[in-house]
């Protein structure tokens, strides 16, 4: 972290770029690293690679979608992203800035930055960024600290997962500390649904299908499944946990089309490493919760693929 903080210190123009199709900890860990750097006196730009899901209004505001634009940054910093590739169209300014630093906490990460803080045992980057804000002697304000709640709040699950430790909950602690209300922060998060997605969801449940007795189940939507409750695929959350809560499941998988590019989460609720399964098809994550884009005609295709990814790490 010592190269990281040097970099920091030293940058001049800043972008901050959180992965593709970000989530809370994502957007959270930039707004917070902005804040960090308003604390240094320095100005920062936070690009997106696509329009931040409706859901993270609440944290997202500032942040812009890349138009493609040619820019040169003297530093990037990328946060929460595994690899270049998760930058998407956005490499081509981590590829021209003088310096890039990546901070990171999936375990697959390919350390492509100058300077690399990636620790795989974090529950979130956010926990990462709370750490870096005391390594730096800086003070945590109430606007960072709500950011970095609301990060790692996000990648536990309201602290319910098992990538939930002791040292989460300290760092959770401090920033409660701060006077945020945490208690919104998780109704924001996590039960404040419009109905529409709540009908797409229950019309999802019943479509679920299951593999090896119920071990692996699967659920996919379509574009014009949300359509059909006035919704874009981008604002659609994270089916997966809809099989994901199915008593028996060892592995949910969920499956979208989006915009042409089928996209797959991966949960595991026992000892398979989803993220194995994961990079078969390009992508990563955690052991317990992964991604990818399969290269696939169609969803149905795509599904075959990962049934029998799937099942070989449940054999």
């Amino acid at each position: 972290m010592d190269k990281v903080i040097k970099l920091i210190r030293e940058a001049g123009s800043v972008v901050i770029l959180p992965h593709v199709h970000s989530d809370g900890d994502a957007i959270g860990s930039c707004k917070a690293m902005s804040e960090l750097l308003k604390t240094l006196g320095k100005s920062s730009v936070i690009y997106a690679e696509e329009a931040v899901e409706q859901r993270l209004g609440f944290i997202s505001e500032g942040v812009e979608v890349y138009s493609g634009k040619e820019e040169t940054f003297d530093t990037c910093i990328a946060l929460d992203c595994g690899d270049m590739e998760r930058l998407g169209s956005r490499a081509a300014l981590a590829e021209k800035a003088k310096q890039v630093i990546n901070i990171d906490h999936h375990k697959t990460n390919t350390f492509f930055g100058d300077a690399n803080y990636v620790d795989a045992k974090a529950s979130a980057t956010g926990e990462i960024l709370t750490e870096l804000y005391q390594r730096m002697g800086i003070a945590i304000g109430k606007e960072a600290a709500r950011y970095l709640y609301t990060a790692i709040c996000s990648d536990t699950g309201c602290f319910a997962y098992s990538n939930t430790s002791p040292e989460t909950m300290r760092k959770a602690a401090l920033l409660m500390e701060t006077g945020i209300d945490h208690a919104e922060t998780a109704r924001l998060l996590f039960d404040s649904v419009p109905l529409e997605t709540e009908l797409l969801k229950a019309e999802l449940t019943g479509k679920i299908r299951s593999y090896f007795g119920g071990r692996l189940r699967v659920v996919s939507v379509s574009s014009a499944m949300a359509e059909k409750y006035g919704l874009d695929m981008e604002d659609v959350p994270d089916i997966v946990n809809i099989p994901r809560r199915i008593c028996g499941t060892e592995i949910a998988a969920s499956i979208k089309d989006v915009n042409g590019k089928i996209r797959v989460s991966l949960r595991s609720n026992g000892t398979a490493d989803v993220a194995a399964a994961a990079q078969q098809f390009g992508g990563g994550g955690h052991t317990k919760a992964a991604g990818c884009t399969v290269g696939a005609a169609d969803m149905a295709e795509a599904e075959e693929l990962v049934v029998r990814a799937c099942g070989e790490l449940l054999k």
